[in-house]
């Protein structure tokens, strides 16, 4: 019988899903990755993706111990100050959060970083309800990335897409580094439940925000239960050579990072 019960949230405008995952014994919550709406022409931050997150938990009766980010992320603005400040809940992220903020400091006149609650490590072990959360580290998209396993489902943030992989091209990405994240995960049982950070459905019936670490080992494009390193970074480092620059990267990183709505001298 199931211990967890996880609830997605869809953002359309950046294709992220984001989650809440209640203990279903003790009503204990965490939320991953939420999301903040963000209006490039203005500059302003709303919060109605977020609040809707916030509603869920309160018709729930929810009590929320953790937000929890699987990176900083650059094609969104994050919900989790918004949240925090509501819920009175701690933000997690990886201590490797540090190197991206050291990265992209001076590029971006970044004013201090924000002061997260917890700063975490690989393999370490946070409570739960009456469930155990593991914190895997998969750096590769970023160095920050982070998985979160709980019973028998993992929240994979960017590192694995629905047939598909994130992009290891960013500052401090490596495609290398995400072959051997993607490999630690692999080694999970087939029936492993992965939740998915990303998806691009042409409309929100379409939205597949679970697949397994079976159906991925067999399926996946980039990388399978039998792909080589060289190939995979190969194919990967190709891809990312045809993509372009998250239109948000920037107001992006620095709100992420510091908690600052981005000056215009920051938007260049």
């Amino acid at each position: 019988m199931a211990k967890q019960k996880v609830q997605h949230f869809f953002h359309p405008i950046s294709g992220t899903i984001s989650y809440v995952v209640s203990d279903i014994a003790t009503n204990e919550a965490i939320i991953i990755d939420p999301v903040a709406d963000y209006n490039e022409a203005t500059g302003e931050v709303t919060f109605e993706s977020s609040q809707m997150i916030l509603h869920y938990v309160e018709k729930h009766q929810l009590h929320v111990t953790a937000i929890l980010e699987t990176h900083i992320h650059a094609d969104h603005l994050t919900g989790s100050f918004f949240l925090h400040e509501k819920l009175n809940a701690p933000i997690h992220v990886s201590d490797a959060v540090k190197e991206v903020y050291a990265t992209w400091k001076d590029d971006l006149a970044l004013s201090e970083m924000y002061e997260f609650e917890n700063y975490l490590l690989d393999h370490e072990h946070l409570g739960f309800g009456e469930s155990d959360l593991e914190v895997i580290n998969t750096p590769g998209h970023t160095p920050a990335d982070l998985t979160y396993k709980v019973g028998d489902a993992v929240f994979v943030g960017d590192s694995l897409f629905h047939h598909g992989t994130g992009r290891a091209d960013f500052p401090g990405g490596s495609a290398k580094q995400m072959f051997h994240s993607l490999t630690k995960l692999y080694d999970m049982d087939d029936d492993t439940k992965v939740y998915l950070c990303h998806n691009y459905p042409k409309t929100a019936d379409e939205l597949i925000h679970m697949t397994t670490i079976g159906e991925e080992k067999h399926e996946n494009s980039f990388i399978t239960e039998e792909t080589t390193e060289e190939e995979f970074v190969c194919h990967r480092e190709e891809r990312d050579e045809q993509l372009a620059e998250p239109k948000l990267i920037n107001p992006a990183l620095v709100y992420n990072l510091t908690c600052q709505l981005p000056q215009p001298q920051q938007m260049q």
